[in-house]
């Protein structure tokens, strides 16, 4: 009877014995826990968490936000209209309606953790209004990593949002400058010329247009970029020469780029990719083209013309 006893509890043992705990590695952590995101435009930070050996998938969570001086913080984690791609996007979309097809509106926190991942993502729709952002000090949060092998928090991680930019790059003196310039020469020295860029919101659409200014603030009609391919020139829709060749319009879905992650050929290292060119017969009957590259982005959406202005004397674009 002892015997029979003894196996009977050790029977019972056996069954309650957390035998099948997934592990939970002490040596887990996580690589970024400083965070300055620029508001207005969707950033993530993947790859920040190291599992150690922890048996996966491990569950995340945010807990604990609050100002820098303690006090609660529930903008972090209220719900707010955000847009996602419920579709993947390609850059091969022949229309915005194709585009807007493969978006949704869901409601989500504006600072979001993936919930297996451990990923951070700070949304779009998060604005300087509703978030505090630098010169002030910001947030802390805890982040709770569990699973059925444990629990553990991660403590004081620090979130500084930085204001909004409309687009880049951005620089104080109010414009910009091409990435790139080739054999642009002026119609008088014949020496380099390089244009100023100007960003100009002028409305409230989905727009985006571009045009060329001269010396005297006189616009350069776009027939003189004779070799560009207009067609090809940005991911826009419905494009529109102006009556006098001055400008040229697109409908286009924001940001821009849409996935600035993804390489299509739209993009360069991250930024809308353009290129303006032209050919004209120089001495001696040799064809020079003529080239301006730049690479930008747009977060805020609406009519925006980008303007390029040759500040000191108009390109060359004669034949000799």
């Amino acid at each position: 009877m002892l015997f029979a006893a003894i196996g009977i509890l050790f029977s019972s043992c056996k069954k309650n014995f957390p035998s099948d705990l997934d592990a939970f590695s002490l040596d887990m952590n996580f690589t970024q826990t400083e965070f300055k995101p620029v508001l207005g435009k969707t950033t993530q930070y993947q790859d920040i968490f190291n599992a150690g050996e922890s048996t996966l998938p491990l569950s995340f969570r945010i807990s604990a936000v609050r100002t820098f001086d303690g006090k609660e913080a529930p903008e972090l984690l209220k719900l707010f209209p955000v847009s996602i791609w419920k579709q993947p996007y390609t850059g091969g979309e022949k229309t915005l309606a194709e585009i807007q097809a493969k978006r949704d509106t869901v409601m989500r926190p504006l600072w979001e953790i993936g919930q297996h991942s451990g990923n951070l993502t700070m949304h779009a729709a998060a604005s300087s209004i509703v978030l505090k952002s630098y010169p002030d000090s910001g947030y802390y949060f805890d982040v709770e990593v569990s699973s059925n092998g444990g629990r553990r928090f991660f403590k004081d991680m620090h979130l500084t949002p930085l204001k909004e930019q409309a687009y880049e790059p951005y620089v104080e003196s109010g414009y910009l400058y091409p990435n790139t310039v080739i054999n642009v020469v002026g119609d008088s020295t014949r020496t380099l010329v390089v244009p100023r860029i100007w960003f100009y919101k002028k409305g409230e659409g989905s727009s985006l247009s571009f045009k060329f200014l001269g010396p005297d603030l006189q616009p350069i009609k776009l027939s003189k970029f004779n070799n560009t391919d207009w067609d090809n020139l940005i991911h826009g829709f419905n494009k529109t020469f102006a009556a006098d060749s001055t400008a040229v319009r697109y409908d286009v879905a924001y940001p821009i780029p849409l996935v600035p992650t993804l390489k299509t050929k739209w993009t360069s290292a991250g930024r809308a990719s353009t290129a303006f060119t032209y050919t004209r017969i120089a001495a001696g009957g040799l064809r020079d083209i003529g080239a301006i590259l730049f690479n930008f982005s747009i977060y805020e959406k609406g009519d925006w013309e980008i303007i390029f202005f040759f500040p000191d004397e108009k390109p060359l674009f004669d034949n000799d």
